[in-house]
Order: structure tokens, then C-alpha cells, then sequence
């Protein structure tokens, strides 16, 4: 009877081992760190820290929140081809951070949660080195109040990649002009990558959102500003760049990263 039980609880202590095991193994590399805003608004990020870092790479999410939420899953951040092995590579500090809108989006309270990412991104170091990352609500949020910001952060070079959005402010009626020369000296080349059926099957009366045209826009206004940009369209893909559940965003950002 003695044997039996201790048998049992060498078993569970053996499973608990192997779960906690399991867990650290999937957040290795990954800290969760808190900022509070001067107006008193606090958010949470994940920070995967570069060895020897070039820079800072910040990926804003779609509605929702799926990949602060998920950071293991392989359809963003997690794999080989993952955006987390990119910034890797590339020796870029990742950051990733949940938007603070109760409502799981970042446009919606645009300016508002833009502040927020504005005092976020000029107290991490290595920023003056950006790159935006961004799909789809983060994408608007991103064309329509982040670049304006630029000076304000201090930022010297970079770019961004906009994936699934990322409109015109102008259009919008946020900003009629937004000159790359009086927002930044060095190069920050902006990538639209929208899918070719991103239009399809997505629009209802209440929410009309069409990324093919929403991204044609965008790349338009920026270009007329004196901007660095190009916009590509991924064949067979809707508004998930996404093939047996692997993501292709890092291999984008991977190809854009310069």
C-alpha cells in the first residue's frame, strides 16, 4: 500500500516537472513587462531581447490581440519562419504589445492608444532604429497616427511593413499632409502587403473594410509625400497571409527588413 502510494505521487511529481519543464521552455526568451502612460493608462508587452541589438522591431496586432495572446502559435510569432525568429536575425529587439483599448483593437481609439505607443516605443532602447510591423487594425493605426509621431520618438531610420491595411489619413480626414522629409532624415521605406482576395467575402454594411483598396490608398498618399514605398499583392491569399496554418509574415518582414 506504501509502495503503491508512493508510486503515485512519484508519478504526479514527474508530470508536474515535465509541465513546468514545457512552460519554460515555450517562454524562453519571452519577458512580459508592464507600462504605465503619463495619463495614467497602463498596458502589458511581451519584449524578446536581441543579443546584440539594432535596433527595436514592434509588431502591432489585429483586432484582438490573437498574437499577444498566442505568442507560441505558428501563424505570427512562433516557427523557423516566425517573426520572432526574424527579429533574431536581424538583431532586432521584438516587442509586442496588447492594445490597451478594452475592445481588443488599436484604431478604434486610434489617438488615444497611439499616445500610448508613442511614450511605450521612446522609453525602450535602441529605438531610434524602428521597424513597424503590423497587420490588419494595427496596419490603420499605424498609417493614420504612428508616422506622424516619428519625431517625437526620436526615431532615425527604419520603416515599416503593413499587412492587410494601413489606409490613407488624408482620406480620413486626420492629416491632409505628412512630408517624409520634415518627419524623418534617414531612410524608413514603407512595404504594403495586402492578399489578392482580401476583398472578398469580408465586407458587410456595418463594417466595409476593403484591404485591397485601403492599402492602394495608403501607398498612394505616402508616395505623394515623398515616401519610400511599394505595395505587393500576395496571390491566393484573403486577409489572413496565412498556408496550412503557418504564418508568412516573417518571411515578409524577413524580405523588407533591411
Amino acid at each position: 500500500m506504501v509502495i503503491k502510494k508512493f508510486k503515485f505521487i512519484l508519478i504526479i511529481f514527474i508530470i508536474v516537472i515535465l509541465i513546468v519543464f514545457m512552460y519554460m521552455r515555450g517562454n524562453k526568451g519571452r519577458e512580459v513587462h508592464h507600462f504605465n502612460a503619463k495619463d495614467g493608462t497602463k498596458g502589458d508587452y511581451l519584449m524578446y531581447p536581441a543579443k546584440h541589438p539594432k535596433g527595436t522591431l514592434i509588431w502591432l496586432h489585429g483586432d484582438g490581440a490573437y498574437e499577444y495572446h498566442h505568442p507560441d502559435s505558428r501563424a505570427y510569432l512562433s516557427g523557423k519562419d516566425g517573426i520572432k525568429q526574424v527579429a533574431k536575425e536581424k538583431n532586432l529587439t521584438l516587442i509586442v504589445p496588447k492594445t490597451v483599448s478594452e475592445d481588443g483593437t488599436w484604431w478604434k481609439k486610434g489617438k488615444a492608444n497611439t499616445q500610448y505607443l508613442v511614450e511605450l516605443i521612446s522609453s525602450l532602447p535602441n529605438h531610434e532604429r524602428l521597424w513597424i510591423g503590423s497587420f490588419s487594425g494595427g496596419s490603420e493605426t499605424t498609417s493614420y497616427w504612428l508616422l506622424d509621431r516619428l519625431p517625437e520618438m526620436n526615431v532615425k531610420s527604419g520603416g515599416a511593413i503593413l499587412f492587410g491595411g494601413g489606409g490613407s489619413p488624408k482620406k480620413e480626414g486626420i492629416v491632409n499632409r505628412l512630408e517624409k522629409s520634415k518627419h524623418i532624415k534617414g531612410s524608413f521605406p514603407l512595404t504594403w502587403i495586402v492578399g489578392e482576395h482580401d476583398h472578398e467575402g469580408g465586407q458587410t454594411d456595418d463594417d466595409p473594410f476593403d484591404a485591397l483598396i485601403t492599402s492602394k490608398e495608403g501607398e498612394a498618399f505616402y508616395a505623394s509625400q515623398g515616401w519610400d514605398t511599394k505595395r505587393i499583392v500576395a496571390k491566393d491569399y484573403h486577409h489572413l497571409i496565412i498556408k496550412d496554418d503557418i504564418g508568412q509574415y516573417g518571411a515578409y518582414l524577413k524580405e523588407n527588413i533591411k
